[in-house]
């Protein structure tokens, strides 16, 4: 497997984390707006144990220094709201995403049992993607942020191969491989 650029030797480059902070942090990092009005900045960071209290898991392929502007919808459920991520309902938006083509999407978690929320991701050049987010299948947990993110921080990542859904010791889905076992 190739490593992705900028990612620690031995480090899994799907393991990553994100978190929007009031200041710049992180391995990447790019300002976010709403509305029109400064939100902050999303961080990402590409391994690691949790890196700023608040940080969730996501699918770390989604991060590169090279990725350009954007637009997400940031779904962030507090702790005493978080499904199970085997909830029907989780099952039916993840079922909703792969149904609907997203671009690219990653649950966040923070840890092995529940789904913390969502990101998913659209292209600013195209108008289809980003109508899209206004129906966000991770919206029926808790409110959509919808975020206007400078470059320097998320891209597409591969389709996920196969019908996989289901979530594995805490890893965010989508996940592409089983990681290795400890050794």
């Amino acid at each position: 497997m190739t490593r992705a650029p900028g990612t620690a030797p031995g480090a899994d480059p799907a393991d990553g984390w994100l978190a929007l902070l009031p200041r710049p942090g992180g391995d990447l990092c790019a300002p976010v707006t709403e509305h029109g009005a400064g939100a902050g900045h999303l961080c990402g960071w590409r391994s690691g144990p949790q890196p700023v209290p608040g940080a969730l898991r996501l699918d770390g392929r989604l991060l590169t220094p090279s990725g350009p502007a954007c637009r997400v919808s940031l779904v962030l459920l507090p702790a005493h709201a978080r499904p199970i991520a085997d909830d029907p309902a989780a099952l039916a938006a993840r079922r909703a995403v792969l149904r609907d083509g997203r671009v690219a999407v990653s649950l966040l978690v923070g840890d092995p049992v529940h789904l913390a929320g969502a990101v998913t991701i659209a292209r600013a050049d195209r108008p289809e993607e980003l109508h899209a987010l206004r129906d966000d299948p991770f919206g029926r947990f808790g409110q959509p942020r919808i975020l206007d993110v400078g470059p320097g921080l998320f891209d597409t990542a591969p389709a996920t191969p196969g019908p996989v859904i289901e979530r594995y010791a805490g890893a965010p889905w989508p996940l592409f491989r089983w990681p290795r076992p400890h050794q």
